[in-house]
């Protein structure tokens, strides 16, 4: 089962859904209405309901959780604490990288706190995830690829790419692997250290 989840800012939902097989779809409060939108069923709806009115959500979904204003977690953390205990192939984020910054970085840190559930964030023009192991790459529609070190000492071996490595030391904060590209099938080869994986393409070309 593939869990989508749709948060409350800008709607890039709308564009990028694409039914699975096996789906559940989460809102987190506002982006309840993008799923509505979309003829589809809200299977769970979550937050502190700030940016709806919860009384127009209710028969929108088929079940609600609804939280304090006043809490320790976002409306999204929320929503991956609820979920990743239910089997799951992987969890995706919609809406998550439009407007705020300081949202999107603490959508940032909720994809690398909670990495082993293997969650990633997409839009229009990009697909961010997190890696921390050896990882055959295929070509998809995204141009271009990034790594970023998120740990100290962390070592990897590109192959396949633009840009070849072979055991460098990438350490936080070095952007030498930035828009780097696929020539063929690759391959990424990292000691047990998170990587910040992001695959994207220019906004025009999106």
């Amino acid at each position: 089962m593939i869990i989508k989840i749709v948060a409350a800012g800008s709607n890039l939902f709308s564009k990028l859904y694409r039914r699975s097989p096996e789906e559940m779809l989460v809102g987190v409060d506002g982006g309840i209405h993008d799923i509505v939108k979309k003829g589809l069923v809200v299977d769970l709806g979550i937050g502190d309901f700030d940016s709806c009115n919860i009384e127009d959500v209710v028969n929108s979904c088929s079940k609600v959780k609804v939280y304090p204003k006043e809490k320790d977690y976002s409306d999204l953390e929320l929503a991956i604490r609820e979920v990743i205990s239910l089997p799951h192939e992987k969890i995706v984020i919609y809406n998550a990288t439009g407007g705020r910054l300081d949202h999107f970085y603490a959508n940032l840190n909720i994809l690398i706190k909670y990495s082993q559930y293997n969650l990633e964030i997409v839009d229009t023009a990009n697909l961010i995830r997190i890696i921390n192991q050896s990882t055959k790459l295929e070509k998809t529609p995204y141009q271009y690829l990034s790594f970023f070190a998120l740990e100290e000492e962390t070592i990897i071996t590109l192959k396949g790419f633009k840009y070849e490595l072979s055991g460098y030391h990438l350490e936080p904060m070095d952007n030498l692997c930035l828009s780097n590209e696929l020539v063929g099938d690759g391959y990424l080869d990292v000691n047990d250290k998170k990587l910040l994986v992001i695959e994207s393409n220019n906004p025009e070309n999106k």
